[in-house]
Parts: structure tokens; sequence; C-alpha cells
């Protein structure tokens, strides 16, 4: 949550969130109980869902590995339904939060897994992030199992998002976040205001999620409740330690690894092996835009070479677009390999100038469930992300309110810390 947070107020600023407050601003108008993080101003929830989300997925910093990005859409989502939800307590917040990444991560894996749904040109963040927001408001505001049914019947009228974006750097990755947020929250507005939605919204033969949104053969729907409230999804969420693709993270740690004993000036070409998900996803060499820099395996890679680093200064220009990187850029090569079978793995060969190669791979990068970043490196990249926006003291009162979580307050603190926020020393 702090981690969603402090990436979310730093990608406020960001073209995407801004055109989407824009919109919000003509078609919802202003005042509302809810906050826009890094902003003093409070705005209807949906809009807050909507925009907040976009936000949170602006910069490519938010966590992975669950509907695929679920804290862009389950943080916005309840953040925007505590006006609304006065008696939530922390644990109440707590069970929502948890509550959403399980059944968000629960509908991409019945769906065929991110693999098949997301090759089939589905955005799964968007369509299935939808359902995990619906059942987290669901939860914080404490609904009877009626409603949290035809809410959740309903967010599959909400369920978008397709990697269409991917053809020319376009904005609506950003947009898909948001709109999962703002969708399982509305969703559950209107269950709450009597309407009724589809009972087997995932299953019945037509139109259902599966029968519509899986090939032939891919949907596994007993994966929905399969070691239900025994191993909890979020478990499996990584936190991202570098502001590109989370397909990229191995072989950027390779490069930042290599890098101080084989500069990348002594380095012939490079060979990057990752799945052919990846390949398709992150191979291209098209940087003009901040979302394709951020998606292309070879930027990542050079600039993390030639730098040492991988934050998201090193994604902007002037360095996105220099000759030093463009010339990495084309002494790398991606290759689909099929004895590589995991979407976070790479192998990296790089041929010395004397003919030596040198090889490396990593399986499990940092930053996943199973090798996470330390609580110092994910504090500290929510201090760099939220204090120039809010300030050290708004940034420290967030921090600890956040890990305070389960002390037994009312949820509805953290909204006053919010909207006090954008206020520097």
């Amino acid at each position: 949550m702090l981690d969603t947070l402090g990436v979310g107020i730093a990608g406020a600023a960001q073209p995407e969130p801004e055109a989407v407050a824009a919109a919000c601003r003509r078609l919802c108008g202003g005042g509302g109980g809810a906050p826009l993080w890094g902003a003093r101003q409070n705005v209807p929830s949906f809009s807050a869902a909507l925009i907040n989300g976009a936000a949170s997925h602006a910069l490519e910093l938010d966590d992975a590995s669950g509907c695929d990005h679920s804290g862009a859409v389950m943080t916005p989502a309840l953040m925007a339904a505590l006006p609304l939800a006065p008696h939530a307590t922390d644990d109440d917040l707590i069970a929502a939060f948890c509550a959403g990444y399980d059944l968000g991560r629960r509908v991409m894996e019945a769906a065929g897994g991110y693999d098949a749904h997301n090759n089939a040109g589905w955005h799964s963040t968007g369509t299935c992030g939808v359902f995990g927001a619906s059942i987290a408001v669901s939860r914080l505001l404490g609904v009877g199992e009626d409603v949290a049914t035809n809410a959740l019947g309903i967010a599959g009228s909400f369920s978008s998002g397709n990697w269409s974006f991917m053809a020319d750097g376009a904005m609506t990755k950003r947009l898909h976040a948001g709109h999962a947020a703002a969708g399982g929250l509305m969703s559950v507005e209107l269950a709450r205001g009597g309407l009724i939605g589809p009972e087997h919204v995932f299953d019945t033969d037509w139109g259902g999620f599966f029968s519509t949104y899986c090939a032939k053969g891919d949907a596994n729907p007993e994966l929905l409740t399969a070691d239900f409230g025994n191993l909890w999804r979020i478990h499996r969420s990584s936190i991202k330690p570098y502001a590109s693709c989370r397909g990229t993270h191995a072989a950027v740690e390779i490069a930042r690894r290599l890098e101080p004993s084989l500069p990348v000036t002594e380095v012939e070409r490079i060979s990057i092996h990752v799945t052919a998900t990846i390949h398709r996803m992150c191979g291209g060499y098209d940087i003009r835009s901040l979302v394709d820099a951020q998606m292309s395996l070879p930027y990542a890679v050079a600039v993390a070479w030639l730098t040492g680093e991988a934050d998201l200064s090193r994604f902007l220009p002037p360095i996105r677009g220099s000759e030093a990187v463009a010339e990495v850029m084309r002494r790398i090569e991606i290759v689909a390999d099929p004895s590589i079978d995991n979407n976070l793995a790479a192998r990296v060969l790089a041929t010395r100038r004397d003919g030596v190669v040198v090889e490396d791979r990593v399986d499990v990068p940092e930053g996943s469930w199973n090798n996470p970043l330390p609580d110092t490196a994910l504090i500290a990249k929510y201090h760099s992300l939220a204090t120039p926006v809010i300030g050290r003291k708004g940034a420290e009162a967030l921090h600890q309110r956040i890990f305070a979580l389960g002390g037994g307050g009312l949820a509805a603190d953290i909204s006053p810390l919010l909207t006090a926020i954008n206020v520097k020393e």
C-alpha cells in the first residue's frame, strides 16, 4: 500500500492522470470527499479512483505479479471508498486489500494465466483487476452477500483493457489501472443502489468472462477457489526496484551486476534470452515515448549497463534519446529461448571485444515474492518518490500511518493525510 501511494503521488503530474483529471472536472465537477493524491483537492470518489489509479500506473513503478498490477487498482479504489466507509477499521482495510489482491489474481489464473490472457490481447490489469477492486470495496463497506454478488456481476461489464497501446506507445496502458479501480467502486455502488448483476458472470456459456475473454481450452475455472483462504495471492506480488516493465528486471539486474567489472564499452554484442512472451512484449527498440522505453528490454538493459542504474530519471530525456544509449542498443539482440519458462527470468551472454563470452542468468529477480525487496529499500523508494512532491514531514506522516495499520484505528484517518499533502517545508 505504501509503495503504491509513493508511485501514485509521484505519478500524478504525468500527462495521463492529468488528462483523466481534466476530463473528470468537465464531466463530474469539483468537490467531493475523496482526495487526489499529491494535491490539495477533494473530488467525487469515482473521479478519485480513476485519476489516482492512472497516476499509480503512470511511472511503471507500481507492484506487479498480481492481476497484474494489483496495487494500482486496489489502493486507489479503497482510498476513494474511505469517505463512504466512516466506520471501517484498519483491520477492515487490511482485509479488503488482501481480498482484492486475492480475487484479482485468481481471476487471471483461472483465465489461463498471464501468458494466455495477455497474449490474447487483453491487459489483465484492467480485465481481471476490476473484479478484485469490486470485492475489495465490498469488504471495506461491509455489504451483504447479495450486494457483493451483484457487484461482482456488474464488474464484468467494466472488465476491459487491451494491448493495442504497444503499437505506438499510447497512453491507455495507464488508464487501465484507473478504470479497473473506478469500475470496481462503481459496481459496488450500483449494487447498493439496487442494480442486479449476473450471478454467473464468470461461467455462463454465452457472454461469461471465461467464454468471452478466454480462448477455448485456456480457462481453468476451478482456480477461482483452489486453496481459497490458505494461499493468499497477495504473497505472490512483487515490488519493483526499477522503472521498467517487470519482465525486464532480471536482465537489468544482470547488467548492473556486470557493469563494474565489464564496462559496456568493452562489449561487442549482448544477447538477452527470455521467454517468447517477454520477447513479444518487451523486444521493441522504439523508445519515442516513456511507455515505449519502459516496455523496451533493449533500452532498459542499455541504460542500466551504461549508467549502472535504472531509476525513473534513466527513462526520461536527456538520457532517453541520447546517442550513447542508442549505440549500446544497436549491440543488443533479444532471443526467444524455449529453455526459459519463466517470464521473470533472463539469460545474458555478453561477447567482449576480445571474443570472450561472459554469461549470467537470473531466474528470480529482486523484488519477487521469493526474493523480496528489503523493507529499507522499499521505504527508501517510497520517500524518493513522495518527498519531492509532499515534503519530508508529509511523506513521513503518511509512511508512519500506513505502517501503523492494524493498530485499531479508523481507516478514514488516512484521508486527511492525503488531502493535506503538497505542503513543502
